[in-house]
């Protein structure tokens, strides 16, 4: 398997780096702070197949991904409507990648140089519509000058999206597809995870993946300056992988918490959760080994956590809701491709 130098690993997700000098370089442009690429699902990927009911916000449909973004609900439960700048959930449809002749699964040999600032969604401006106090009037402007604590996470990965094309993977640079991520939590275990389900869609042929941010009844915290657009810090994040064998499917539902409320009130991650948080360029020199399965959870639990409900249709889904595996499905290494978080090509052990 082709090993990929850590220094292709940049900020919230890796680069599609091949370890190759002649792998192609796609720089992500920008129309006046808007995306030039369409935005149009494939017509051949089913982002919407799993995606959850229960949310109230607008949805759109990209060609890597499809989502939901917060409305003025009450996410806090303080009686008063708010907007927390953070999608509900994000559903992809995510397709192997096809073994080359000598049995080797490898990404697309294109190097993306992402937008220089995300690109602006217009149709989210009730964020900064009548709040006058907001000058700053871009979701972007909030993450910028917290990168070293907050990564703007995706939740659509921008090297899932690249084996559709170089454009759909520029167009996972917008607010519809991220949270404020603690720097080594997405850098490290997320990205682990991500890396996992690229492995097992080669394995597999296909996979479902719905994922988002978690809020509790608790005050929200944001990122933000006073005259920014409020972006609040998640309590945790869901990821549901969905995958399906003749006719019949099978899911794995996991939750990260993201304790985010530092000393005096100032957001910071939580030091007790952050000490596991090891990012992947630190877990090889810390020994570190990733276990996603330790947040594993039920379907069921990630309903009662985010007022969604998984499979509403499905005859099975009772079953499905309360089922609670104790492992990841097992990939094994030849089907990992790309660039390995820690070195590690093992998760899951049936």
């Amino acid at each position: 398997m082709k090993k990929i130098d850590l220094a292709c690993l940049a900020a919230a997700v890796f680069l599609a780096c091949t370890g190759s000098a002649s792998a192609e370089r796609f720089d992500c442009g920008s129309d006046r702070g808007a995306s030039p690429y369409v935005l149009a699902p494939t017509g051949v990927h089913d982002h919407r197949r799993f995606a959850p009911a229960g949310a109230t916000g607008p949805t759109r449909d990209f060609a890597a991904f499809a989502a939901a973004f917060d409305d003025d609900d009450d996410d806090n439960q303080d009686g008063r409507p708010d907007l927390t700048g953070n999608p509900t959930w994000v559903a992809y449809h995510l397709l192997g990648v096809a073994p080359t002749a000598d049995g080797a699964y490898e990404e697309p040999n294109v190097s993306i140089d992402r937008p220089d600032r995300w690109y602006r969604s217009d149709d989210l401006s009730n964020h900064w519509i009548a709040r006058p106090w907001i000058t700053a009037s871009r979701i972007d402007d909030s993450y910028r000058g917290v990168g070293r604590v907050w990564n703007r996470g995706h939740f659509a990965m921008a090297d899932h999206a690249q084996r559709i094309g170089p454009e759909a993977s520029c167009n996972t640079h917008v607010f519809w597809n991220a949270s404020p991520q603690a720097a080594d939590f997405n850098q490290g275990p997320w990205l682990h995870l991500e890396t996992y389900t690229a492995a097992l869609s080669n394995m597999v042929g296909e996979i479902w993946i719905i994922t988002g941010p978690i809020f509790d009844d608790a005050p929200l915290r944001n990122i933000a300056e006073p005259h920014e657009v409020p972006v609040a810090v998640p309590h945790a994040f869901f990821k549901i992988i969905v995958r399906e064998i003749d006719g019949a499917i099978d899911v794995r539902a996991l939750i990260f918490e993201h304790p985010s409320v530092g000393p005096h009130g100032h957001v910071q991650p939580d030091p007790a959760e952050a000490a596991g948080w090891i990012n992947c360029r630190s877990a090889g020199r810390a020994g570190h080994t990733y276990t996603p399965a330790d947040n594993l959870v039920a379907l069921r639990d990630v309903e009662a956590r985010t007022g969604l409900r998984f499979l509403p249709d499905h005859p099975l889904r009772a079953d499905l809701v309360d089922r609670q595996p104790d492992s990841l499905w097992h990939v094994p290494e030849p089907y990992w491709s790309g660039y390995l978080c820690g070195g590690q090509a093992t998760v899951g052990a049936d």
